[in-house]
Order: C-alpha cells, then sequence, then structure tokens
C-alpha cells in the first residue's frame, strides 16, 4: 500500500489527475488511492476534488527530488544524497548507521525533535528536514562548539540566498529578524554522537528550517516563528538542501583541522543579541543575568554579570532575552 505523500507527488496544482490515472502508475487499486488521498489534509494539503475527473493540488508542492539535489553538489562532493517520505526522525534513522556524508532528508517526520526533546513540527513541502553523519577522528573533548560552527554554515549559506536578516541564539537555534525588536525562531540544530572518548566520533547533525510557514502552522507552535521564502529566500529547497551540503563540507572538514576557535569570530558577528541583556536558564530554575561578553575557545558563552565574568557552558541551558 501506497503511503499518501506518495500519492500527493502523483498530482500537480494545474492539472488535474484521475484517480484510475494514479492507480495504473503506482500499480494499485483505485479505493487505495481514494483512501489514501482523503487523508491529505493531515499534512495540511488542500485538495481539489472533482467527480469524474479528479483530483489537484490547492498549491504546487516543491518536492524533494535526490537528482536535482546531486546535481548542485559541488563537483567531488562526498554526499550520499537518501530522500524519504516519511520517517519518524531523520536523527533517529541516521544514528543506526551513521555512514560518513549520508545525507538523509525526509518530506515528513512523525517524531521529530529539537533540543532538550522539544517536539519539532514541520510543514509537507514548507519545511527542510534533514541530518548529516560525519566521521571526527578525535573524541568528543575535540567537538566542542561543534553546534555553533554548524549554525555559522547554515546562516552563511541562508545570506548568499538572500535572506539577510537571520541570526544565531546561543547554542543552536537560527533566528529572524521581524523589526528592531523582534526575532523569530526560523531553524535548528540538534547534533548526536556516537563512539569512544579518544575517537573516532560518529557524529549526527539533524537541521530543521522553515522553508514556507502556513499561518495554520504558525498557531500550532508555542513560540514566535517565521519561515524563509517571505525573508527573501531565492532558490528552491532541492538547491537550498546542496549549498548547504557544500558548505557543511568545508566547514566541517575546518572544524576537523582546528576546532571552534577559527570560527569563533564568525559566530560572534551573526550573534542576534550582541547588546541586549540576557537570562540564561538553567534546568532547576536558576537564572544568571548579564550582557554578550562573547565566546570562549571551546564555544561555552561568556556572560557579563554584576557578579563579574561568567562561563555558562551548552548543557542544557536555554538563553532568552531578559526585556523580551
Amino acid at each position: 500500500m501506497h503511503d499518501t505523500i506518495s500519492l500527493l507527488r502523483e498530482l500537480n496544482a494545474h492539472d488535474f489527475t484521475s484517480g484510475a490515472e494514479i492507480a495504473q502508475r503506482l500499480a494499485i487499486s483505485r479505493a487505495s488511492v481514494s483512501l489514501g488521498l482523503a487523508k491529505a489534509e493531515a499534512y495540511g494539503v488542500n485538495l481539489i476534488r472533482r467527480h469524474g475527473v479528479g483530483y489537484r493540488l490547492e498549491q504546487p508542492i516543491d518536492w524533494l527530488d535526490q537528482s536535482l539535489i546531486q546535481g548542485y553538489l559541488q563537483q567531488g562532493s562526498i554526499a550520499n544524497v537518501v530522500v524519504s517520505n516519511t520517517l519518524g526522525s531523520t536523527n533517529r534513522q541516521l544514528l543506526l548507521d551513521p555512514q560518513h556524508g549520508k545525507l538523509l532528508v525526509t518530506e515528513w517526520q512523525d517524531g521529530g525533535r529539537g533540543r532538550l526533546g522539544r517536539p519539532w513540527m514541520g510543514v509537507l513541502g514548507g519545511s527542510l528536514l534533514f541530518s548529516l553523519a560525519w566521521r571526527f577522528d578525535g573524541g568528543s573533548a575535540q567537538l566542542a562548539g561543534l553546534p555553533l560552527a554548524v549554525g555559522v554554515a547554515v546562516a552563511s549559506v541562508l545570506r548568499q540566498a538572500g535572506v539577510t536578516a537571520i541570526g544565531l541564539k546561543w547554542p543552536n537555534d537560527l533566528l529572524l529578524q521581524l523589526d528592531r525588536q523582534q526575532w523569530a525562531k526560523v531553524g535548528g540544530i540538534l547534533i548526536e554522537m556516537q563512539g569512544d572518548a579518544l575517537g573516532p566520533s560518529h557524529v549526527v547533525i539533524g537541521i530543521g528550517l522553515n522553508i514556507a510557514l502556513p499561518a495554520q502552522a504558525q498557531n500550532q507552535l508555542d513560540q514566535v516563528a517565521a519561515s524563509l521564502v517571505p525573508a527573501g529566500l531565492n532558490c528552491g529547497r532541492n538547491e537550498l538542501l546542496a549549498r548547504l551540503m557544500n558548505q557543511l563540507e568545508t566547514t566541517l572538514s575546518q572544524f576537523a583541522q582546528s576546532g571552534f576557535s577559527s570560527i569563533r569570530s564568525q559566530w560572534e558577528a551573526l550573534h542576534a543579541w550582541p547588546t541586549e541583556l540576557l537570562n540564561a536558564i538553567a534546568p532547576n530554575g536558576q537564572i544568571k543575568t548579564g550582557y554578550f561578553a562573547g565566546l570562549s575557545a571551546d564555544g561555552s558563552l561568556r556572560l557579563n554579570t554584576p557578579d563579574g565574568e561568567c562561563l555558562i557552558h551548552t548543557g542544557d541551558v536555554s538563553l532568552r532575552r531578559a526585556t523580551a
């Protein structure tokens, strides 16, 4: 039985496609087509149905395409691109077999998650949800600051792709500046690792980006969110994914050679709140308040507090603006 997304891929927003035609293409029954497409709304997709004619998408979908992605990759790329319709989590799936250079991207996640175990909401055709497996020869101690380095890579690509208002929030969020005071989350990074303390380390880098976020989807979130298309994104999802992979190959190779210290100044230049009063909130609710004083060589946050400079390690700390 074919999943709903496979059926939706047979449709477009310009012409009607009959259920019989879809059934013939996929070698399934017309009843299976009807039952599968009846679930389209569960994925946020509206269909136009016309009796005796067929189905049409109300809005076009920029589907992920493995051949298109590979065509945009730089010459010599080691990326092994795998496109899936539905997964529980790209990170969780890739951790089962983290082959170096494997790039796993999916249209839909049933169990996507971000930092601190928070769920990550996606939109069919309006999100970019992917994970990259990478091998480092060193152990976990040499990977300090890796989420920050990845953030720099992603933000740099987005700026080159027309999203000039992108910024970074320590330790792993991508923010979009909506006006002088308001920032909204547009993406996040989740890094998970396997390996020995002395190495090698097998790392899975999960990235989620809001490409186009309908108002209905925004209303389901518990925080202010934004998307990249209204902010000036000038390429489609397939090209953007390839650009990100190209940059990640460069950044991760640089990180393996010289660590986070060589990328630190770039992160500091992209920091969304360089002059605002900040709260660093620990899991037990304890709050340290101060101003951004830069990052240490391992990516820890330096905070100027009334009691002097304080060093905040990533851990489970959340960073918020004190005046927000």
